[in-house]
């Protein structure tokens, strides 16, 4: 600027200088600053500074009994991270006695602790108790951006960050103060680390007294590569996530139409009954009237026998024979009718039974797949859940459709278990099922796609060796996970 001299901290000779640019564009070396007077000013970085720090930097050089002043930067000058830098060396040699706060930490660990430590609903919140208004409707990442921006400056939005981190997490906080010695407070990193304690370990050990520059280093390097697994981790469990939703919507498919299959079938079932019954009540009826009228004939023999009419007895047994053989025959109807009845009620109950065994199926994979869902959504790393435990056990299963082995395979493993395969006699031969079945602890049969001579050969064997077998109707996912959840069962 033009009749205006500019000052300048630059770096000659591997030494940080104050200079000025006269009007002319000659270059004046003003002072010459040593290694730890430089560094606790300005670390690493170069800026323009006012006259006014100018000659504040040039006093503290020359005056080395007065303490190094805080500058307020000029416009394009020094920024917070002098300032930092010079807490920094004042704590090197004096050693720090109380926690840091946020506004006190580097500026690259505000972003990997604001973003871990704080969800972007408490953030907001964290705002409006601050009294910060934004000036728009903001995304969840501008208000993350805002709050890192403000973490460099001691001002309400820090303060008041500051005091929701260190509530949210006053247990790791405390914990952490018991750490005395440099190792202390790394091992109590590792251990909230290797636990997936993370947001609270790292907020109680960037803020501790004791952590140096080498623990703030490991701690944002850990976090970052933890970011990228986390981030690979939800790829896989969105993958994962998507394939369930479509089996699931194919099983409650196929479990609505079998509903529907199953309800047209009880409602003819059930029809079919009231008829059979109607016509069993009025067989009942007649066999009531043939009685009655039995009775009557054998009193009106009984009366022509004493009147000694031969005739009229020969006319009324001709007429009694005659409804004998009708009410032989009405026996015979309504004995038919009795067992279409007793034939149609155990159509209803296996129809009833494999109603059950389905609503099981579709409950049990239900089951299997909302606690993968849970442990989905979390986003704060994938927990067990409480899936059927095979405890290690070996499972054989023989038969099932060949394009749901893998998925046989995988709903075996993810409950602990080692999965085994026989296709159920159809390529694979006759010695491979009995050197499978000897190493099985338990074993699963689809019967629906399984020859005759491996059938029978492994209920034998199982009997046997009272081997815990399961015979399933189909070969379905739903079947074979409810399988699954009945051999994890404690009996």
């Amino acid at each position: 600027m033009p009749g205006q001299a500019q000052y300048f901290l630059i770096e000659l000779d591997r030494a940080l200088s104050v200079v000025r640019i006269r009007d002319h564009g000659t270059l004046e070396v003003l002072a010459e600053l040593d290694g730890p007077t430089s560094r606790a000013l300005l670390g690493d970085d170069k800026a323009v500074i006012s006259a006014d720090a100018t000659a504040a930097l040039t006093a503290a050089v020359y005056d080395k009994t007065r303490p190094v002043p805080m500058l307020e930067p000029a416009p394009g000058g020094l920024t917070s991270q002098v300032r930092k830098r010079q807490l920094a060396r004042t704590e090197q040699r004096s050693g720090r006695k109380t926690r840091r706060k946020l506004w006190e930490l580097p500026h690259k660990l505000h972003c990997p602790v604001i973003g871990t430590c704080l969800e972007a609903d408490e953030l907001r919140r964290i705002a409006l108790k601050a009294g910060a208004r934004p000036s728009g409707e903001l995304t969840d990442y501008d208000v993350h951006v805002s709050f890192v921006a403000a973490a460099d400056e001691k001002n309400s939005l820090s303060l008041a960050t500051h005091k929701a981190l260190d509530k949210k997490y006053a247990s790791h906080v405390k914990r952490f103060s018991r750490a005395r010695t440099d190792a202390d407070l790394t091992a109590a990193w590792e251990d909230g680390l290797a636990r997936g304690d993370v947001p609270g370990a790292l907020w109680a050990t960037l803020t501790h007294a004791r952590c140096d520059d080498a623990l703030k280093a490991r701690t944002f390097e850990e976090i970052h590569m933890l970011s990228h697994q986390i981030g690979a981790g939800q790829r896989a469990d969105l993958k994962r996530l998507t394939e369930a939703e479509q089996e699931l919507r194919t099983l409650q498919h196929d479990f609505d139409a079998a509903q529907g299959r199953q309800r047209r079938q009880l409602e003819e079932r059930e029809q079919r009954i009231l008829e059979l019954e109607r016509e069993l009540a009025e067989t009942h009826r007649h066999r009531r009237e043939l009685a009655a009228r039995e009775t009557q004939f054998v009193h009106d023999i009984a009366e022509l026998r004493n009147s000694s009419t031969q005739q009229r007895v020969e006319l009324l047994t001709t007429e009694l024979l005659d409804r004998e053989r009708r009410l032989a025959g009405l026996q015979q109807q309504s004995e038919a009718m009795e067992a279409a009845l007793s034939s149609a009620e155990q159509e209803l109950s296996d129809a009833q039974t494999e109603n059950a065994e389905l609503v099981a199926d579709c409950s049990a994979m239900e089951r299997f797949i909302t606690r993968s869902l849970d442990i989905c959504e979390n986003c704060e790393g994938p927990e067990p859940g409480d899936n059927p435990d095979l405890g290690g056990r070996r499972i054989l299963c023989v038969g099932g459709r060949n394009r749901l082995i893998e998925h046989y395979r995988e709903l075996v493993t993810r409950c602990n278990g080692r999965f085994e395969h026989y296709d159920g006699g159809l390529e694979d031969n006759r010695q491979r099922l009995d050197a499978l079945l000897s190493s099985a602890d338990a074993v699963v049969c689809a019967t629906d796609s399984v020859s005759h001579d491996a059938y029978y050969r492994l209920k034998r064997f199982c009997k046997r060796n009272e081997t815990p077998h399961v015979f399933l109707r189909n070969s379905g996912i739903s079947s074979f996970t409810r399988a699954l959840y009945g051999m994890s069962s404690p009996d």
